[in-house]
């Protein structure tokens, strides 16, 4: 997987407004629904500021394109290494929460880019998933620097990883094996 601090810094470089968590999050929702995605869609919306003549665009863009070949393998892997963007977990808790609601509002911009729209029919599993992304992707929180904030934000975190790789897996049905009567 892509450095977090490595993608955030050269994103920062170019003023891009998406950082490194909220990218990460739209792939994802993008993927999720159709793994044959436009990646220089992607990729242009996250850059849309930059001259892609510019030497530290072209830095972020390869950056991108690398998070993307890393992320489309990892979110098909049968092991479940599949991982999110986040920053790592020596970083204070408060940046890391705020860096996974990014995540989550990023998932559900990718999910709409993809081509969903709310109202549309979902999964039943799919669709609790998506409204409870709405409500990590609103919440205002209060982090403390105590054990039990710690052990939320990584519940939060893995329920959300698990929650991605269970919508890849329902809205993807042709990769699914086949099934025996």
């Amino acid at each position: 997987m892509s450095d977090f601090d490595t993608l955030q810094a050269a994103l920062e470089r170019v003023d891009a407004e998406t950082g490194a968590a909220e990218g990460h999050g739209a792939l994802c929702g993008m993927l999720s629904l159709n793994h044959a995605i436009d990646v220089g869609r992607w990729v242009d919306t996250l850059l849309e500021q930059g001259d892609a003549n510019d030497a530290l665009v072209r830095e972020a863009r390869g950056l991108l394109l690398g998070l993307y070949e890393d992320t489309q393998r990892q979110i098909n892997d049968s092991n479940l290494d599949f991982a999110l963007l986040l920053p790592d977990d020596d970083e204070p808790l408060e940046l890391r929460v705020r860096a996974l609601a990014d995540w989550c509002r990023g998932f559900l911009y990718g999910l709409a880019m993809a081509g969903y729209r709310a109202g549309d029919e979902l999964p039943e599993d799919t669709a609790e998933f998506v409204k409870d992304l709405n409500e990590i992707a609103r919440a205002s929180f209060e982090v403390g620097a105590g054990e039990e904030d710690e052990t939320a934000y990584a519940e939060v975190s893995e329920y959300v990883r698990m929650g991605v790789l269970m919508v890849n897996e329902e809205m993807q049905p042709s990769k699914a094996p086949p099934r025996l009567h």
